[in-house]
């Protein structure tokens, strides 16, 4: 699969003139890039699956929301974790902290969607309409986190990922 992402993005590259575009067909292209998109879509069908499971049997959409997010998070840490940040954190204390980190990322955006729940709850809006606006709100948002304060790769966080047990 890297192999094609690269042979798309090279023939890209070859064919653009501006450098601007050549900058984003980079950053947008890449293999962290499209398994976040493929494993986030992942996390939203797990989300948005619990979520309706639980409203539809008569649970509040708020409680729903923090029972789906919940699972979400999980199936998130472990997908970007393993395959999209390719995180080499392996000690328990280092996998803890890690996960620490990436579940309270995981809880602003869930503060968001709750707001968001609610402000539609509160005006008669559709709660599954509001629940898929949230989503790609959390997507983008959930990106920028894990990208610069979870899984960095910088030199301070180096050691960290080389512990042992």
């Amino acid at each position: 699969m890297k192999e094609i992402i690269v042979k798309i993005r090279n023939f890209l590259l070859k064919h653009c003139g501006n450098k601007q575009v050549c900058t984003l067909i980079r950053g947008l292209i890449s293999y962290e890039m499209i398994s976040y998109i493929f494993f986030g879509l992942g996390t939203s069908v797990v989300d948005y699956v619990v979520f309706s499971a639980i409203t539809a049997v008569g649970c509040d959409e708020l409680i729903s929301n923090v029972i789906s997010t919940i699972c979400a998070i999980i199936f998130a840490y472990i997908t970007n974790k393993l395959w999209v940040f390719k995180s080499r954190t392996s000690s328990f204390s280092a996998i803890l902290r890690e996960f620490i980190k990436f579940t309270n990322a995981r809880i602003v955006t869930l503060i968001m969607t709750e707001i968001i729940l609610l402000i539609s709850k509160m005006i008669g809006g559709n709660p599954y309409i509001a629940k898929a606006i949230s989503m790609v709100l959390t997507i983008v948002l959930n990106y920028i986190f894990s990208k610069l304060f979870i899984f960095n790769k910088r030199k301070g966080t180096q050691n960290e990922n080389k512990e042992t047990e």
